[in-house]
């Protein structure tokens, strides 16, 4: 990147002028140019590791992590596309409800417990209150249960321990109660079910316990109803795949 660039980009980050998305896509443009150069060069580990260095300059975790995967145009530019998907702050996701294709506009969410999820701001609504965040179904069926996913952290616990408190307490009001065990869709954790009876608004709890890297766990509440889990079940299944814990 030249002084000519260096200084556009400072220029528009103090003036805040409308050049940010042409700043935007000329980086992207030297991240793609570097690695293509990068692709053309048969280096050894020694010269790999002079580049990642010169690559850091940029700022650009997307060229140090195409580095770490390997001098491959194919996989390269994949780590380079998927880096542009993930802080993309608004896009279509495609997803399958009930049998059938779906596409929905969902936008990035920072929650209060350090991590990321994309929601679909048509069907649901995400509230903030007390470390944590309730989202939830904008239209409630009548004589069925509240449908939505509560996430919350809790620090120092791990998810075993915080498994059978969470069973204990479903036992005492569900009739149907089971402990899933490790699951990786659609994320991995540790999976517990619960369900009043079978029918079609007979409530149905899903914990999801996913380890928060640091001793601690993320506790991920799902609540729906019989009827309401190929539906709204599939669709926060599907927020959840892009469920990501951030520094």
């Amino acid at each position: 990147m030249n002084q000519m660039e260096d200084k556009k980009i400072k220029d528009a980050l103090l003036q805040g002028t409308e050049e940010v998305t042409e700043l935007k896509n000329m980086v992207w443009s030297n991240i793609e140019r570097e690695l293509n150069l990068d692709m053309k060069k048969k280096e050894n580990v020694k010269r790999k590791t002079n580049k990642m260095a010169s690559f850091m300059k940029y700022g650009s975790m997307a060229a140090a992590i195409t580095l770490v995967i390997g001098l491959n145009t194919e996989y390269g530019q994949a780590a380079v596309d998927k880096i542009k998907e993930i802080f993309v702050p608004n896009k279509v996701a495609k997803q399958q409800v009930e049998g059938m294709d779906e596409d929905s506009n969902v936008a990035l969410k920072e929650g209060s417990a350090k991590y990321i999820i994309y929601i679909d701001e048509e069907r649901y609504t995400m509230t903030k209150m007390d470390g944590k965040d309730k989202i939830a179904a904008k239209i409630k069926g009548e004589n069925t249960p509240e449908v939505f996913m509560e996430i919350s952290q809790v620090e120092g616990k791990k998810a075993d321990a915080i498994a059978s408190e969470i069973e204990e307490e479903l036992k005492e009001k569900y009739q149907k109660v089971e402990n899933r065990g490790k699951v990786n869709y659609p994320l991995k954790a540790t999976l517990i079910y619960a369900n009043s009876g079978m029918n079609f608004n007979s409530t149905v709890i899903r914990y999801y316990l996913v380890d928060n890297t640091k001793g601690g766990t993320f506790v991920i509440k799902q609540q729906l109803f019989v009827e309401a889990e190929e539906g709204h079940g599939a669709r926060m299944d599907n927020m959840l795949k892009e469920f990501k814990i951030i520094e």
